[in-house]
Parts: structure tokens; sequence; C-alpha cells
């Protein structure tokens, strides 16, 4: 029934149930990251990610490679102009894209005053909803700022 049958070379050697032959996937490559859920009364930092590659133009809670201890997420905060009035670690979460799975571990930070940083944005928590679409990837996270993401909602703690 296939037109192209008269010159199909999988027709000719009866392969056709076996082509196209699929390679093997790549293995996912894992990165290691610590998200900061940066909260000052009611509103929240955020970071809008590069225009181009992974989640692109969307927004985030600033992160950074590698899994960091308290005191070395004491020296993030402070390098990024926030003073920390309380860390509080958080659970630990897993997110598979294609070919990149993250594993990160998250930190709730807790500060009176935040300094203006390029890049960072402090965003009303109520409307990260309709204005700052931020990624599944941050889901476990997103519970700590009282906010829906898809038909679920989450409250903090």
């Amino acid at each position: 029934e296939c037109p192209w049958n008269g010159f199909c070379r999988a027709r000719q050697q009866q392969s056709w149930d076996r082509i196209p032959v699929k390679g093997k996937a790549k293995p996912r490559r894992i990165e290691e990251r610590t998200v900061f859920v940066i909260r000052i009364g009611n509103q929240v930092v955020l970071n809008k990610r590069p225009a181009k590659g992974l989640l692109a133009g969307m927004y985030e809670f600033p992160n950074t490679k590698g899994h960091l201890s308290e005191e070395e997420v004491l020296d993030w905060a402070r390098s990024h102009g926030v003073s920390p009035i309380r860390i509080q670690p958080l659970e630990a979460a897993k997110h598979i894209f294609s070919h990149v799975e993250w594993h990160m571990v998250g930190y709730a930070i807790r500060v009176d005053e935040l300094l203006q940083q390029e890049g960072l944005l402090f965003v009303d928590v109520m409307e990260t909803e309709e204005k700052y679409p931020i990624p599944a990837a941050f889901c476990a996270y997103t519970k700590y700022m009282d906010i829906r993401l898809g038909n679920e909602r989450f409250q903090e703690n």
C-alpha cells in the first residue's frame, strides 16, 4: 500500500519493521543546585532566566550551582546584598528535564531589608501567579511563598 514500495530498500530487504534503528539516548547530565527562597514581608526575590536555553525567559528563585552548607549560604547572601535574619534549610528536590536532571537543596531566607541588586526582582507574592511565571522545576519551593502553581495551592509554613 505504500506509494514508495517499488524502490524502498527496507521493503526490498524485508527490514521495514526494524527501521529506523533508534540510537541509545545519552544519559542525563546531573546538576546540583542550591535554591534560595528569599522573603521580606509579602515580597519574594526572583530572578529572570536568560532569553535562550533551559527555561528561557521564565522567572526563578535565585540559585547557584552546587549544594551549599548553611555557612556558604550566609556567605552567598551577604555577597548578594542580603542580610539574613533567619536561614532555614528546606527539603531536597529533584526535577528531570529531557537532558538534564537537577538535584536541588533549598534554603528559606528571611530578611528585614533588601538592597537592590542587578538582576534580582522584588515581587509581591500575589503578583507571581499572573505576572511572573515560575517553572514547575521549582515546585518544591513555591509553597514557601503561598502561591498557586498550576492548580495546586501551597501555603507557607
